[in-house]
């Protein structure tokens, strides 16, 4: 295939990131501008923005298209509407927080000024962007002081646009391996550790509990997490605590209380701290961080509170619908043996349940890494 000798620039980012800013300092003199913003009263927008991109790319004339491009159908769209004429696909992802572009809002022209609750609902929609979903060129744009600084998004290292955060499902505190840690006389090392004045480290006392599950979770999102500054990389849902970082200790009156209460929406002991501790991480994550589930979808009682506070920003492996526990805790440990991580979906409005896939292969022991 020839080199195309058109390109279709694709900005995304919340209303007052700078995209218009962007496209005027980088784009105007070579490239046609088009944005619904420009033509705010008509009712066909969308095929009207899709018509004026495809006469453009027709003349041989570069496009931006300047506006938020929230989801990735929006982009979906447009992407597939440059391949249609063979132009080469460019994305911006203009990294801005919410709280700037409140604050950039505020001091706009009264004329360029939009509502604050677009910026908010914006910020709901806008979902992860990555190299997958098609674009020949993806970059990660910083606003700072007027300038803009480029990162480039490479598809064959797995970058991503934004940071990521999982939320780790807990571990049943009612099993065999629970009896054995709560059997005052046992002596292995966890239970002495656990009862020691230091306790034991959260996510080896659920390893320990839930064996193969638990462990591929826990080695799965220490691999992968990409967490923002000040943050650990996962969080562990707990009965009665809310999320807590998988290395606090704990002791085994802690693990006593979790085993006390269930894990049920209707549980106000273990729902109150679990809306509590997700809205203060959607908080400090900051609106671009990936909050993913590492847990089994099929039940209500993670999906719906964590749908309550994270909307459309919580995704989740779509490989782990059908599958039981040892298949999905297997699956993650091939993951980080193999370094490939998995792809992700919002969670709204998943298909949460399916047939079993087929059984996993053999893993492959003592791997060199």
């Amino acid at each position: 295939m020839e080199p195309s000798t058109t390109e279709l620039v694709i900005l995304i980012g919340l209303p007052a990131a700078g995209k218009t800013s962007f496209y005027r300092a980088r784009f105007a003199p070579t490239h046609v501008h088009v944005s619904k913003d420009l033509m705010p009263n008509r009712r066909d927008r969308q095929a009207r923005q899709l018509a004026q991109i495809d006469d453009a790319l027709a003349s041989g004339r570069a496009v931006v298209v300047d506006n938020v491009n929230a989801t990735a159908a929006d982009r979906a769209a447009l992407i597939e509407a440059g391949r249609r004429r063979g132009a080469a696909v460019l994305g911006y992802f203009l990294d801005v927080p919410r709280a700037e572009c409140l604050q950039r809002n505020r001091t706009r022209p009264e004329t360029d000024r939009v509502p604050a609750v677009a910026v908010h609902a914006a910020a709901k929609r806008l979902q992860p962007v990555g190299p997958d979903e098609g674009f020949d060129q993806l970059y990660r744009v910083e606003v700072a002081t007027g300038r803009f600084r480029l990162t480039p998004l490479h598809p064959d290292r797995g970058d991503s646009a934004y940071p990521t955060v999982f939320l780790l499902s807990p571990a049943s505190t009612s099993g065999e391996r629970a009896t054995l840690l709560f059997n005052d006389a046992a002596s292995f090392p966890l239970a002495a550790q656990i009862r020691s004045p230091g306790g034991a480290p959260l996510g080896e006392v659920f390893s320990f509990l839930s064996s193969l599950y638990f462990r591929g979770k826990l080695t799965y999102a220490r691999a992968f997490a990409r967490p923002p500054a000040g943050l650990c990389g996962a969080f562990v849902i707990t009965p009665g605590e809310g999320l807590r970082d998988p290395a606090e200790p704990i002791s085994i009156a802690r693990l006593r209380h979790y085993a006390r209460v269930p894990i049920k929406s209707a549980e106000r002991r273990y729902l109150v701290p679990l809306l509590r501790d997700a809205e203060a991480l959607a908080t400090l994550a900051g609106d671009h961080c990936r909050i993913i589930l590492l847990g089994s979808v099929a039940s209500s009682r993670y999906v719906e509170p964590l749908l309550r506070v994270f909307g459309e920003r919580l995704l989740f492996p779509p490989t782990f619908v059908g599958r039981g526990d040892m298949s999905r805790g297997g699956l993650l440990l091939r993951c980080v043996d193999q370094d490939t991580e998995l792809d992700y979906a919002p969670l709204m409005n998943a298909m949460r349940h399916g047939p079993r896939p087929p059984r996993l292969p053999a893993r492959a022991r003592n791997l060199v890494r």
